[in-house]
């Protein structure tokens, strides 16, 4: 994944104060494995991507909002936990893959930078 999807990713998501994940009915949601067995969280920053994600094994799947304070949360009890976010994955299963407590400081950052820049 390139460096530019990525910063979308941290702008769009704090912008529009949410990421979309995919949820089975059960609850679980959308997980991906490396080949070195770390497991991700999927999560993307805009709607359609997370909705064109909706085959094979996460047919069943549905897309959901959630909004940034709740992510944000869910990121502050995943670095606990030591988790990995994989970033708006592709077709293929490619992720940009980061450290929960990583992505937590630069969506703040992000978040105190837009404010900065709205208040000028």
């Amino acid at each position: 994944m390139e460096t530019n999807a990525f910063e979308r990713f941290i702008k769009d998501v704090v912008a529009n104060e949410k990421v979309w994940l995919l949820q089975a009915t059960d609850g679980m949601f959308a997980m991906l494995e490396s080949d070195d067995r770390r497991s991700y969280l999927a999560a993307w920053d805009r709607q359609e991507d997370a909705q064109a994600a909706l085959s094979d094994e996460w047919e069943d799947y549905s897309v959901v909002e959630m909004d940034l304070k709740e992510w944000i949360h869910w990121l502050n009890e995943m670095q606990e936990d030591g988790a990995w976010i994989g970033i708006s994955p592709d077709s293929e299963g490619k992720v940009l893959p980061f450290e929960a407590s990583a992505l937590l400081q630069l969506l703040i950052f992000e978040k105190k930078d837009q404010k900065t820049m709205g208040d000028l």
